[in-house]
């Protein structure tokens, strides 16, 4: 899953929705300084991506990419995941999406001081031009595609990933309105257990 996938399932507090996309700007992030709330969503950004590769309907997804791509499937299942979810947002989730974005947008300048590196240098981007939203529009998520395959150290075929969406469009769709409630009820449960753990006399 990528960031709006991540922000949208995160516990609906500013502080977890920024957690929750930590998980993709780990690097340089000192994670002892992090508030309760979006340390347990940091924890949980990196279960649910565990999840979201191990689950049955994606694991056959991945299959389907041609061979030259299959090492890349799960970023660009992550990635194609975002689109379908900023286009069918509607159908769910209850919350405007302008809400959900917006709460995270915010909390960069409440935990500025927080931000790891990278995160500082794209959070200003990110918010002003709506990043999350704007993953519903095609040509948003091949900017994307580019972006990732340019910050790998050797030359990848991910960019062209995009032409997998074109051809298989339904299908990837079909995948992420599957998935996405069985991710729902996968979170709900683990926060009861570990909820129910913490409750435990020590």
């Amino acid at each position: 899953m990528n960031y709006l996938a991540h922000v949208t399932l995160a516990e609906p507090t500013d502080e977890a929705r920024l957690g929750a996309l930590l998980g993709d700007f780990a690097r340089g992030l000192e994670v002892e300084r992090l508030p309760a709330g979006m340390r347990f969503a940091l924890h949980e950004h990196r279960a649910l991506d565990q999840w979201f590769d191990d689950h049955p309907r994606v694991r056959a997804e991945r299959a389907r990419f041609p061979a030259e791509l299959r090492r890349f499937s799960g970023i660009l299942l992550d990635v194609f995941a975002d689109h379908v979810l900023a286009r069918r947002w509607d159908e769910l989730h209850p919350q405007p999406v302008e809400e959900v974005t917006g709460s995270l947008y915010r909390s960069f300048a409440t935990f500025a001081h927080l931000l790891p590196p990278r995160l500082v240098e794209v959070a200003p981007r990110m918010a002003t031009e709506d990043w999350l939203r704007g993953y519903g529009d095609r040509r948003n998520i091949q900017r994307a595609l580019h972006g990732i395959a340019g910050r790998m150290r050797r030359a990848t075929p991910i960019a062209s990933g995009f032409d997998e969406l074109g051809r298989r469009y339904d299908e990837i769709e079909a995948c992420v309105l599957e998935v996405w409630p069985d991710a729902e009820a996968w979170l709900e449960a683990r926060r009861r257990s570990l909820r129910a753990l913490d409750a435990q006399p020590k």
